[in-house]
């Protein structure tokens, strides 16, 4: 007899074919974001303001109502849409150059504003769909198509640590980084993602969560090497943890 113990989120299509690079862990992050939707039951109120870059198939896979938005714009997207629609259940999924580059104007001032949205960001430390480019995350000593020697600070600066930037925003309800590369990781990854849709739900403002993750095509490496890449060297510069949780505090 076959018990099943693993089946599909309701709210995550099954006829699509899958678009990520072998080893990218977009694909789990997806399936915690249907997961956490059907579990909170909210597939039916619930838009999704998609932004350019890997992340914008992410219509693709989830069934719930989806505009796509202009590079960098999908936090701007996301707040016209949860103020024309404020009964509704508002969420990005972005990149960290769309979410931290291109938009970062966008994104910092939607915590500033609290705007009552959940934002989830894929830090790969790369411009992963255009060819692997330097992005605002880029670890130092890095090599990039961009940054053929690797990052150093003289020219290219600090990488930005998303997650304690959003988390200084008064308007910012929740932030937390977490990371994709364990079993027990990815539980954390959940806990945290379903934090931040309930923290809109209760109207406390934005719910932010930085993942942590692969891109083994521009890093030319592996799955295994680079969920060792993650852990050895991402989680050394972006500690994971969770840096605010209004709700915890009262």
């Amino acid at each position: 007899m076959v018990t099943q113990v693993f089946e599909l989120p309701k709210s995550l299509k099954g006829d699509v074919k899958y678009s990520f690079c072998p080893g990218c862990d977009h694909g789990v992050a997806v399936r915690l974001v249907a997961e956490v939707i059907d579990e909170l039951g909210i597939r039916e109120n619930t838009i999704l303001a998609a932004a350019i870059g890997c992340s914008v198939t992410t219509y693709d896979f989830i069934n719930v109502d989806a505009l796509e938005a202009p590079h960098g714009r999908a936090m701007a997207e996301a707040t016209g849409i949860k103020r024309a629609c404020p009964d509704k259940i508002v969420f990005t999924y972005q990149g960290d150059g769309d979410f931290a580059s291109l938009g970062l104007a966008e994104s910092m001032h939607a915590a500033l504003r609290g705007e009552n949205i959940t934002a989830i960001c894929i830090n790969n430390t790369t411009y992963g769909m255009t060819g692997g480019q330097l992005g605002p995350t880029t670890l130092l000593g890095q090599v990039t198509t961009t940054s053929p020697t690797g990052r150093n600070v003289e020219y290219y600066g600090y990488p930005i640590k998303i997650a304690e930037h959003i988390a200084l925003c008064d308007g910012t309800a929740f932030s937390a980084r977490v990371s994709l590369d364990s079993v027990t990781n990815i539980k954390k990854a959940k806990q945290a993602i379903k934090r931040a849709f309930e923290v809109q739900m209760h109207k406390q403002g934005l719910g932010f969560v930085e993942i942590l993750s692969t891109c083994p095509t521009n890093w030319k490496m592996s799955p295994d090497k680079a969920h060792d890449r993650v852990r050895n060297e991402m989680m050394q510069v972006f500690k994971p943890g969770i840096y605010k949780d209004v709700m915890s505090e009262t």
